[in-house]
């Protein structure tokens, strides 16, 4: 599935107000794993066990020999379906490139802002990357865009519609069901069986994880953090952002406003050099305001808070998912 401009940048809103967040959410699927080293993973909290245990530990060699009999049963699948698909190898750790060195810091907003528009050769690094881990890339470049659609179908099922983007972008997870996931969810449910997390009776539980990190901006403990945060960057010449995620909203809101004005050429290079400098411009001041008023720490916080009393008065149901978790390891 091709996604027009529009729900390009409603995806890309959403990646950012995940990273953004400090908040770590799982995803449907037990094969989903988090490295260590990924930048993107955020402090342990309280909820880091039950998030281990559902989604599984990127290096831990249980895992890892569990993930490698997917991809061994997912290339006899897609072979049965007339394509070639070589097994990503499990213990290679996970590449970083130049372009996510240094992620998180001043030095990297000033170069990339929140990496909303990236330049060609920002392009072509993390395209690498994705050559680099993907031996199947090569492959599904030589086939047709109707085998290449075909290919992504049988291995993953299509992708999501219009509807269920914006039910994403509005923090509403589908609903996961392996008969439609294609040749890797069949060898996900070989190997690891039937999801507990997706069952009638946990699956309430585990939408009210994911809630509590996709609320946590509108958690009134967020509000003098903040407040703080706006102050700073009032003085800094950005008066009209109220919150933190108002930031990169506002730098991703550009492109979503020149889609949504009706244009329908690519926007020119002009165009998008003033919204890449727009976008380092906020996002060094954030970072800067940020870490002046403590806003990471802070927020952790109330993470840390919240989750904290969600256990308190979930235990019993949480006691009960993770036995079933751990009957199928």
């Amino acid at each position: 599935m091709v996604l027009s401009p529009p729900r390009i940048a409603a995806a890309l809103a959403v990646v950012a107000s995940l990273t953004l967040s400090g908040c770590t959410t799982g995803e449907t699927g037990r094969a989903e794993t988090r490295a260590a080293s990924d930048p993107y993973v955020a402090a342990k909290t309280p909820f880091t066990p039950y998030w281990d245990a559902m989604y599984g530990v990127h290096d831990d060699p249980h895992q890892i020999a569990k993930r490698e009999k997917v991809e061994k049963l997912t290339a006899e699948c897609m072979a049965d379906e007339g394509f070639e698909y070589i097994p990503v190898d499990q213990h290679r750790p996970k590449a970083v490139t130049p372009y996510m060195d240094a992620y998180g810091t001043e030095d990297w907003a000033a170069q990339h802002g929140y990496g909303a528009f990236p330049t060609d050769e920002e392009t072509r690094q993390m395209d690498a990357q994705i050559a680099s881990e993907d031996p199947n890339l090569a492959y599904v470049q030589s086939l047709s865009d109707s085998d290449q659609g075909a290919y992504y179908d049988a291995l993953q099922s299509p992708g999501p519609s219009g509807d269920e983007l914006d039910a994403i972008k509005d923090g509403e997870a589908p609903a996961y069901d392996w008969e439609e996931a294609g040749c890797q969810g069949r060898a996900e449910h070989e190997v690891n069986g039937d999801d507990p997390t997706q069952t009638t009776r946990f699956e309430p539980l585990v939408a009210a994880m994911n809630a509590l990190g996709q609320d946590q901006m509108t958690d009134p403990a967020m509000a003098p953090i903040d407040a703080e945060w706006a102050d700073c960057m009032a003085d800094a010449g950005y008066p009209d952002l109220p919150t933190k995620q108002s930031a990169p909203d506002a730098v991703f809101g550009q492109s979503s406003e020149y889609w949504d004005s009706g244009a329908t050429d690519e926007p020119s290079t002009k165009l998008t050099a003033s919204w890449r400098a727009f976008e380092i411009e906020v996002a060094v001041a954030d970072f800067r305001c940020g870490e002046k008023v403590g806003y990471d720490a802070k927020a952790l916080d109330v993470q840390i808070a919240r989750e904290n009393q969600f256990i308190a008065d979930n235990r019993p149901e949480l006691d009960d998912l993770m036995a079933e978790l751990a009957q199928g390891e």
